[in-house]
This record gives C-alpha cells, structure tokens and sequence, in this order.
C-alpha cells in the first residue's frame, strides 16, 4: 500500500470518512451505534450480503473501502436496523466515490453525476421512518407514487414486521409470535406523518464507534433485552388485544351487496367503525377478525374500506371448519397474536351475538362487550355464560369502554 493511507489507522481513517445523513424532521428514530472496518483488499463485506470490490464504475480503483454499519434499535416496521455507508478512498485517504444500502441492496451516492459529500465525508438521506439512504431527498417525494407510499409506511403501516432476525445474526436470536407481537404493537404508537423536511442532521461522529465485529457480537443482547422490557411494560397493561366480529358490528348487514354464491361485494360501515379500527391500532393494540362469513366477503368489505391491513388476525369459520361459539376460533385468534389460553383475559372481543360472540368470549376467559346498534338479534342473556362484561351502543362507546380498561 503506497501514500499517505498506509500511515494512518483504521480508527482514524474511520472518523475522517464519517457519513452525514440527513433525516426527516418527523423522524422519530436515529442511529445509535457504529461499527467500522477498513478493508484494503477486495473481499465479502463483514456486516452486509455484498462482496466489496475497489474497482469503481469510471474505471479508477480504490485503495481501500470503509464500511460503516449503521446500528439503529428500531425500523418503522421491525425491531432490528442495520443500514450501511461505504466510504471508498484514493492512495492519499481522499474520498473519492461512496454507497450506501436501499432496502437490502445499495447504490451510489452521487447526484447528477456528482458525489454527495461534505468535505471528505459521504452525505445521505434517509427515508422517513425505514432509513434507506439516497443522495437526493426528490427521490422520497418528487413522485407521488413514492411519496404516498412512503407516507403509507411510516403511518398506517407501522408496525407490520416483527423482530427482523436476518444475516448477520441469524440463528441467535428467536423470532415468533409473541416477539412479532411485542414489537408491532410498540411500533405502532410511533407511527407519523413525514414532513418530508429533511432537516435533522445526523453526524456519525457525534455517535460511539465500535469494530464492526464488535458491534455485530453485541446485537442479540441489545435484541433480548428490548424484548424483556415490552414483555415487561405489556404486563402493565390490562388489555393487549381488541377482536371483533364483523356483521352489524363493524359492517351494516343491511347494506350487503351479494352475488350468486352470497359472498357480499361491498357493505357500508357503521359511523365510526373506520376510526375506531385504525385509533386502536396507533395506539398499540393488537387487532383481530372473528367471524362466522364467507372468506370473500370480510376480504371485500375490508378491502372496500382499507381495513383489510389493520387486522393482525383473522380467524373466520369458513377456513377454519367451525363456527362460534367454538373455542377453537377464539384460540386461533389468541395463538396467532402469540398468547396463550391463560391470557385470554387480556383480550376483548367485540359482537352483536350473545350466543355466539358473547358466549364464545366468556367460555375462553376473554373480556366480552355487546354492542348493539340495533335490535335484529336478542339482547337478553339466556343465562350467565351470555352475559357480556360491558354493553354499547356505538363504536364511540366501544371506545370509550375499551380505554377505560386499559
């Protein structure tokens, strides 16, 4: 290795190269640790799938590549981020050419056939709420097909992927339900509307540097421990998970459009059904479908409405060969959610039926509430295992019912 590089040490080099990322002024998560590594011979990247070659696009080659792995505990969508920089340099310890990661992939840094730089340091920008980086903030709203969906994912899609376990930690750290669970439902309060002003200035070296194995041998504690402390605030809540039925509950059963096989085409909802669907969503909870219907009618109903994608479960008679009061559909529910039958008590279910809903709910252990927005069946309890825990009238009071227990 000839010039000044050979002289100067990876930590040095690591800190004169440092990115530069630009984020959303709505961004609610920052990295918050950065492992490094300078490698001066070609050879696979420590931290990411790629293999780092020197020999840039105009021919020129490369005398050593930085990679900078970006830790951040929390994606918009997952718990676990680790997004990459790289910082490629000439024989002087010049930049001279730099990438950064896009949704698994990467792609360089430049703009306009210019380096996006300032100084001798690569400069980014980050997409609101999952931190794929960019030389160019246009990229996230120049287009409208970009922007809504950008939106969509940092709002009404939060919360949709779990704890992501994926190289280079795959293997040492559980993924399942009831992690999936934990962490959609912490990610959901964090849902925002981007303001796709990208004014919060993010300097790595404003933030601990660490070896890029030292920060990958770090990652599954870091998980765990986040894990034991959403199991440890969920236990302070009463309620973790709110089902419903969907026919004159959610759905005017009055309004059903139905074709030959009397699967419903479309179906109005009652007056605030929507809100009250997504208000419980943003505010943590887990949501399910328990549904004695055909499987293209609650599809198309919710599709109709955009609810389809609220909806962490759904357990439907049709599909699983049992109708409520089974408890098998109650259970179905409670397992997808990652719950246990001793922990039903954590969980509402919502209906208009007394002997199916209501019943169904009691015999399981969950919190049952009735709501009637009308009389088209009994309301009378025929003994006590029909006797709903709460009665409403409205969405507006499921909702009030269903904060006033927690």
């Amino acid at each position: 290795m000839r010039g000044k590089i050979s002289t100067m040490d990876d930590l040095s080099l690591a800190q004169r190269h440092a990115p530069i990322i630009y984020f959303d002024a709505a961004e609610p998560f920052l990295p918050e640790q950065v492992g490094y590594a300078v490698l001066r011979q070609p050879g696979p990247s420590p931290t990411f799938d790629r293999y780092l070659n020197p020999r840039l696009p105009d021919g020129r080659c490369a005398a050593a590549v930085i990679e900078y792995a970006l830790w951040t505990d929390w994606d918009i969508q997952h718990l676990y981020e680790l997004e990459h920089v790289w910082s490629y340099l000439d024989d002087q310890g010049k930049l001279i050419y730099a990438e950064a990661s896009w949704h698994g992939s990467f792609a360089p840094l430049t703009h306009g056939g210019r380096l996006s730089a300032e100084g001798e340091r690569p400069v980014a920008f980050a997409q609101p709420g999952k931190h794929a980086m960019c030389a160019s903030p246009e990229l996230f709203s120049g287009f409208d097909l970009v922007r809504l969906d950008v939106a969509r994912t940092a709002g009404r899609n939060a919360g949709t992927s779990g704890l992501l376990v994926g190289r280079p930690i795959a293997g040492r750290v559980e993924k399942n339900r009831r992690r999936d669970a934990l962490v959609n439902a912490h990610l959901r309060r964090h849902a925002f509307e981007p303001t796709f002003q990208f004014t919060r200035r993010w300097d790595a070296l404003t933030t601990p540097f660490c070896p890029c194995d030292v920060l990958i041998a770090e990652i599954p504690s870091r998980l765990e421990a986040w894990i034991a402390r959403l199991e440890a605030e969920r236990a302070e809540q009463r309620l973790w998970a709110v089902l419903f039925d969907l026919g004159d509950v959610l759905m005017v059963e009055e309004s059903e459009e139905k074709d030959e096989t009397a699967t419903t085409q479309r179906a109005d909802l009652f007056p605030g059904a929507a809100d009250l669907v997504w208000q419980l969503r943003r505010e943590g909870y887990l949501l399910g479908l328990v549904a004695d219907t055909r499987p293209g009618t609650y599809r198309n109903v919710l599709r109709q409405h955009g609810l389809y994608d609220a909806f962490d479960v759904f357990a439907i008679s049709e599909e699983l060969g049992c109708e409520k009061p089974d408890p098998r559909m109650f259970l179905h529910a409670l397992d997808a959610l990652g719950l246990s039958a001793s922990e039903a008590e954590r969980v509402a279910m919502v209906g208009n039926n007394l002997a199916r809903d209501i019943h169904g709910a009691n015999q399981v252990g969950m919190i049952s509430i009735l709501i009637r927005h009308n009389d088209r069946y009994r309301g009378i309890p025929d003994g006590d295992h029909e006797q709903p825990r709460y009665t409403a009238y409205s969405c507006a009071d499921v909702y009030d019912i269903i904060r006033r227990i927690g």
